[in-house]
């Protein structure tokens, strides 16, 4: 065989082996190199939840609060009453005469879920297909499924169904992030919640949030700490919120509308 016949007989072999793997193994590795620089733009997507190192609370004199039929103590009692508000009955801004901010937001049940849904990038049967029974069930489970899914999960190896669903998940992931995730991500409980820390105490502050999710809905604490304010929001303080966060007698539920 000519030299030439060897060449073209090579070069043919490796076309069909090029042809064989990109038939079995091309959508998964366009989507593991999609992941990848996915992971280059948005570092937050190879963060997974983890345990917080420390559970114990603050327990500085504080103030008990009672908004959206929960109440829960902040440990701080500089509360600036003219600067803190209501707005649109499930949003609440409490300042601090220290300049910190905390805002809580109400949500009603499966309100990530729905949102995805209303999207209209996919239907509800598909989804069900794609991700499970559990994913529909409740944003808790959507985010847990979202969160548990990281680059090193989409390989050329996979099947396609999951490269595909992965790759999915992790875009989902890295644009509904909150800022701050970046310094970690923490699964926490509270009462009968469950949901996700996003962000580590700073100073100087980054971002800091916590997603809390139940079957009667949920519960979003965003912390706003001042730039070199005279009070530094701490791991305690927010553990102080998650270890008091309870549902409301009607009575402090009757007492908080009569004060607003």
């Amino acid at each position: 065989m000519s030299k030439w016949m060897r060449v073209l007989v090579g070069l043919g072999i490796a076309v069909l082996a090029c042809g064989i793997y990109l038939w079995f193994f091309g959508v998964q590795t366009f989507m593991a190199l999609e992941a990848r620089y996915i992971a280059r733009k948005m570092p937050v997507v190879k963060k997974v939840p983890v345990e917080l190192p420390d559970l114990s609370a603050s327990q500085a004199s504080g103030k008990k609060l009672s908004y959206f039929g929960y109440e829960f103590e902040v440990p701080w009692d500089d509360i600036d009453e003219v600067k803190s508000r209501t707005i649109g009955g499930n949003k609440a801004i409490i300042a601090f005469q220290s300049g910190n901010v905390l805002s809580v937001w109400s949500g009603s049940p499966r309100e990530f879920v729905n949102t995805v849904l209303s999207s209209g990038k996919i239907d509800q049967d598909t989804f069900r297909q794609i991700y499970g029974d559990e994913a529909l069930q409740s944003d808790y489970a959507l985010h847990r499924i979202m969160l548990g899914t990281t680059p090193d999960k989409i390989t050329p190896f996979v099947s396609k169904r999951d490269a595909v669903s992965r790759g999915m998940l992790l875009l989902m992931k890295g644009i509904s992030a909150p800022r701050g995730a970046e310094s970690g991500v923490f699964a926490v409980r509270a009462g009968e919640f469950t949901g996700f820390q996003y962000g580590r105490p700073l100073n100087p502050p980054g971002g800091l949030s916590v997603e809390l999710f139940a079957d009667s809905g949920s519960l979003d604490f965003i912390f706003g700490q001042k730039v070199n304010g005279s009070t530094i929001i701490s791991q305690l303080d927010i553990n102080r919120i998650l270890h008091t966060l309870h549902k409301a007698t009607s009575e402090t539920v009757a007492d908080a509308s009569l004060s607003k």
